[in-house]
């Protein structure tokens, strides 16, 4: 028993070497480093997701607003407003839906190139046109800016 007390007493008082303090040191300084490193990477990331996402944002505002203005000027005329449209050779139009077709970058494409899409919806209420604008994911139909507006009918006739 006494001898039991003896190791355990020795190895008690025994330091530990300078080189194991060294090697301690020496790992956890390269544990934090790599830790900020990982923080600083993972902040970089979620930065350029975010300004990624801000641009789209920025362009699909760009883009409603320039169709908001365009059916304004075309008074209900669903087929005039996207001849109107002069970035866009290629839409789809109907008495009461205006479809275009955008790239990656929300630029005007072709229907079969287009991840995103603005439809612009029409109805009549109270003398007036009333229309939806929303631009969307063509793929998974996720609405990434919606604008609703209503504008008078001019010149007395519905068209």
């Amino acid at each position: 028993m006494n001898r039991i007390h003896g190791i355990l007493a020795d190895v008690k008082l025994r330091r530990p070497s300078q080189k194991t303090v060294f090697f301690l040191c020496g790992a956890t300084a390269i544990i934090l480093f790599i830790a900020a490193l990982l923080a600083c990477i993972t902040m970089f990331i979620y930065a350029d997701r975010n300004s990624s996402d801000s641009r789209l944002l920025n362009r699909a505002v760009t883009e409603t607003t320039s169709i908001a203005e365009t059916l304004k000027a075309a008074n209900g005329n669903m087929n005039a407003a996207g001849q109107l449209m002069n970035d866009h050779q290629l839409y789809d139009a109907t008495d009461s839906t205006l479809t275009f077709y955008y790239d990656d970058d929300l630029r005007p494409a072709a229907q079969t190139n287009s991840p995103y899409r603005a439809v612009a919806e029409k109805s009549t209420v109270d003398f007036c046109y009333q229309y939806d604008i929303t631009v969307q994911n063509s793929e998974t139909g996720q609405e990434i800016y919606h604008l609703t507006f209503k504008t008078p009918v001019r010149g007395g006739g519905r068209q």
